[in-house]
């Protein structure tokens, strides 16, 4: 019998802030999702090698970097922030268990924050089932090489993280490490820029690793890093930790973010095995 495996090539357009905040209402199943409104997020540039950036993805690195994870991406020092306004933790849109959080974003900058988010109420989704994600991606495509669009469902995780990920099934170099996702990725992989459509598609010119990292405590998405093929840290952002707590009440900061829309695109290629 085939089996569908799915591969997240979470290239996104950046970010996802939930909340580090316990949860506000009762819950369904193993997992529990955290976050209440008001909670902040803010992400920071801490590494952005140009000359390393274009051996890895070519000259075009920077238009392709900046339409997956936003303008001003590449700038050290740079930072993004999201709030949470809203959070529904119980909710079926697609027929399954699913809980919901309406966030404002704001783009990268290398000043103050406007008063004004860049994007409203942008929406984010997450599985209280890992499965789910696999039987939902596995019954829209169903093609041997099909691509999907699942940043959605990965902005913000449950805990335990660990355990979430390792429910999942993971396409060859990939893996979750922990309450991490690494990619191993080679030289003559292709990559795809998926908010354009028709989306880019090139290649990695270079062996390199790709980490995304989540919290263990709430599950918020709190960092992305790039390796060469010298284990040489290229591109990275992280969350920023406040020193005093941004929330009051709160003795634990930060939490989720995302922003989509023009943001990340998460992209499952899903390989469909032959008999």
């Amino acid at each position: 019998m085939n089996k569908s495996k799915f591969m997240i090539s979470f290239f996104l357009m950046l970010s996802i802030t939930i909340a580090i905040s316990p949860p506000a209402s009762s819950q369904v199943g193993t997992y529990i999702f955290h976050g209440a409104p008001g909670d902040q997020k803010i992400l920071v540039v801490k590494t952005a090698n140009a000359q390393s950036m274009e051996d890895l993805f070519g000259a075009g690195y920077v238009a392709f970097f900046e339409e997956l994870f936003g303008s001003g991406a590449l700038q050290v020092g740079a930072r993004k922030k999201s709030v949470v306004t809203a959070v529904d933790f119980n909710v079926a849109p697609l027929g399954e268990d699913m809980v919901n959080y309406t966030t404002d974003n704001w783009d990268w900058t290398l000043g103050e924050f406007g008063d004004t988010p860049d994007i409203t109420d942008f929406d984010v989704w997450g599985f209280y089932s890992p499965k789910n994600i696999t039987w939902r991606t596995n019954l829209i495509w169903s093609q041997d090489t099909t691509i999907y669009n699942g940043a959605l469902y990965f902005a913000q995780l449950p805990t335990p993280v660990d355990q979430y990920l390792e429910e999942i099934t993971w396409a060859p170099k990939w893996q979750n490490i922990g309450n991490a996702v690494v990619h191993n990725a080679e030289a003559g992989d292709m990559v795809i820029d998926f908010p354009l459509f028709p989306p880019l598609i090139g290649f990695y010119l270079e062996d390199c690793t790709e980490t995304w990292t989540y919290g263990e405590t709430y599950g918020a998405w709190i960092g992305y890093q790039i390796k060469d093929n010298e284990t040489n840290i290229i591109y990275e952002f992280s969350i920023e930790l406040p020193t005093t707590p941004a929330i009051p009440g709160f003795e634990v900061p930060i939490l989720l973010t995302t922003s989509m829309g023009i943001i990340i695109a998460l992209i499952y290629v899903i390989n469909k095995r032959k008999k």
